[in-house]
């Protein structure tokens, strides 16, 4: 028969010393854990949406230079940098061409390419009037070109080349194209670009 001596740490008497320290830190480290991992989804799930915006903002913008490249397309094309609608506002039938300070004579919103509404036909009421067309009609995707200046010399260039009067065009048209693009989730984007077409007469 053994028995329990004095200063024996084995035992019941042992046993009953314990105060329950192991599992205070055993929960401590549970929730340390758990933080850890709230934490970690939490910062997973912000990156997804940033990520997500990321590519609606990358949507919009290829939507506003496809807008740009048509209309830049569109200007190169035959005498269309001469249009009509270049002279006289004609919301009926070329909306997205704007004379020269026909923009800058609206009133305030329409007068600004981040505040008005983008339309191709007027509102019932005529209150929000034509000023843009959608690019291969694709309503995400939308410009208007404003005639800027005419029959600018180009930069560099003279009548008279190598001694002897040039017969090449040296004038140009600059209009001003401002595209806009939005994207699937309503994300916009806005890029404007100066283009110059060749205007000598023929």
């Amino acid at each position: 028969m053994v028995r329990n001596m004095p200063g024996n740490n084995s035992g019941p008497r042992f046993a009953r010393r314990q105060k329950g320290a192991t599992l205070v830190i055993a929960v401590l480290i549970l929730v340390l854990v758990m933080m850890t991992g709230i934490t970690a989804v939490s910062t997973s799930n912000t990156q997804v949406r940033l990520a997500g915006n990321l590519q609606f903002e990358d949507s919009a913008m290829n939507h506003a230079e496809t807008a740009i490249t048509t209309a830049e397309n569109w200007l190169s094309t035959g005498t269309n940098y001469a249009n009509a609608g270049f002279s006289t506002y004609d919301a009926a039938t070329s909306p997205q061409l704007l004379p020269i300070g026909r923009l800058a004579g609206l009133a305030s919103p329409r007068n600004s390419a981040l505040t008005m509404a983008w339309r191709d036909s007027a509102d019932a009421d005529g209150g929000n009037p034509a000023n843009s067309v959608s690019a291969g009609g694709n309503a995400a995707q939308r410009y208007f070109i404003e005639l800027m200046s005419t029959n600018n010399r180009l930069q560099g260039s003279s009548q008279v080349l190598g001694g002897r009067t040039s017969a090449g065009c040296n004038q140009v048209n600059t209009y001003l194209i401002t595209a806009r693009g939005v994207s699937a989730r309503g994300a916009t984007k806005f890029v404007q670009s100066f283009y110059s077409v060749l205007s000598c007469p023929a």
